[in-house]
């Protein structure tokens, strides 16, 4: 196995059409990173300069020790797992997962060898005799990574590879790719556009908007400091609620929505820290969970808003709430055994002490700690 280190890479297209800028990633050996963020955002073309299906404007790529930017993709000891499988519909299982190392000419008993491993390990190894047609779209894919697999690779790379499963089979796709990274101790660079598979599966994610990478860091670091609104409000399912409005000293501390009604208390011991915001916009954020049915138990800070319910999910062991502020679509996660009817009113408890402020001139975090 080996790392991959990407200095201050950029992809220029005819035009002038920026897709990847300055891209500086270091992804030590047997890491498992993931690049996500919106369709457009660069992060495939990324991963495919790696693959070297894509040729790199400029900077340089290192796998491992070498530089191999001018290398050919079949010289650069990678195996690269595809959305769509990428598997021979005339070869069987078996001939489909040893036809790369024919082609590098390995003997048969080597051959062999390989492929009864990784189909043990994959579980796939009572569909070897089967052709592609004959398999659901999770054998499929177990057969494209068994495929990568045999190839013993340097590095894998994974270009959204659940995207066509059912949402019970991404589930379980997930800990198996996972599962398949702690037992072959592999390099692993994985691309896609849905931010629960990389919380659930990266060491680190690398966050990416208009070719330019936001934030790199571990899941939980993401989740609890994102350093711009934008991080922040990608990371985490239902995404965070966003409340534009001003910082004001009456007493204690308040911050005031401006285009809805919503005022909320803050904690005096962030007073030192919003000291040079008063009186100045920003955007105040609000995880989902954060927010919930006020009861006796919240404490003294005057952080309510009585607020119209406009539509509840149930999701069994909690409800998603929506409500309106002005112009501010809010949402709820609470686990309390409600399920109130649209229109309905109810007290909603924010709990500003995990609240995160951004500055309105550049979104950026505004510290905290």
């Amino acid at each position: 196995m080996a790392g991959v280190r990407l200095n201050s890479i950029s992809k220029v297209y005819e035009g002038g059409v920026v897709a990847v800028k300055d891209v500086n990633l270091n992804v030590a050996d047997k890491e498992f990173v993931v690049l996500v963020g919106p369709s457009g955002c660069g992060k495939t073309t990324t991963l495919r300069m790696i693959a070297g299906l894509e040729e790199i404007s400029s900077g340089e790529l290192y796998i491992g020790d070498q530089l191999v930017n001018n290398a050919a993709p079949k010289d650069r000891d990678i195996a690269m797992v595809f959305q769509n499988y990428a598997l021979y519909p005339h070869m069987t299982v078996y001939e489909n997962m040893a036809f790369g190392l024919k082609l590098r000419k390995y003997s048969k008993p080597e051959i062999d060898a390989r492929v009864k491993e990784a189909a043990e390990i994959l579980g796939i190894t009572e569909y070897l005799g089967r052709k592609p047609k004959a398999l659901s779209g999770g054998q499929r894919q177990r057969v494209a990574l068994g495929r990568a697999i045999v190839r013993k690779p340097k590095v894998f790379l994974f270009d959204e590879p659940l995207s066509n499963l059912d949402a019970k089979m991404r589930v379980q796709m997930r800990a198996e790719i996972s599962k398949l990274h702690q037992r072959l101790g592999a390099t692993m660079i994985y691309v896609t556009h849905d931010q629960v598979e990389g919380m659930t599966m990266g060491d680190r994610i690398v966050v990416m908007k208009d070719g330019i990478v936001q934030q790199i860091d571990s899941p939980l670091n993401l989740y609890h400091s994102p350093v711009n609104k934008f991080v922040a409000g990608f990371i985490g399912s239902p995404a965070m609620n966003f409340f534009e409005g001003y910082i004001q000293r009456n007493g204690k501390l308040y911050f005031n929505e401006i285009n809805g009604g919503i005022r909320l208390e803050i904690p005096e011991s962030l007073g030192s820290k919003l000291s040079s915001f008063l009186g100045k916009n920003v955007y105040l954020g609000v995880r989902p969970e954060h927010i919930s049915i006020s009861d006796a138990h919240h404490g003294d800070l005057d952080s309510t808003a009585t607020l119209r319910v406009e539509i509840s999910e149930p999701m069994g062991n909690e409800v998603y709430l929506y409500f309106e502020s002005g112009t501010t679509q809010i949402v709820a996660r609470v686990t309390t055994p409600v399920d109130p009817k649209p229109g309905s009113e109810l007290k909603m408890y924010f709990d500003t002490t995990r609240a995160q402020f951004f500055n309105k001139e550049n979104e950026n975090s505004i510290p905290l700690n």
